[in-house]
């Protein structure tokens, strides 16, 4: 019974993991669609958005390996 409280943390990290992809992705779009001159705060803008967004795709293709892992054949 200890494991419970552990299994719904992870679980709970998971979601809010795929909340987080989804806000990022978001974000992006939203910067890329504010921005459409080629100014350096722009490019800017547009880089940082989609860095956070690839880090946190790496994240969840991790997340998901693991999980896939830990599962029976």
């Amino acid at each position: 019974m200890k494991r419970q409280p552990r299994v719904n943390q992870e679980r709970l990290n998971r979601i809010q993991l795929i909340g987080r992809v989804q806000l990022a992705y978001e974000n992006l779009k939203d910067t890329m669609q504010r921005y459409h001159d080629d100014s350096p705060r722009a490019r800017a803008a547009v880089a940082s958005a989609k860095r956070r967004l690839g880090l946190l795709n790496r994240a969840l293709a991790m997340l998901a390996l693991e999980f896939s892992e830990q599962q029976p054949a």
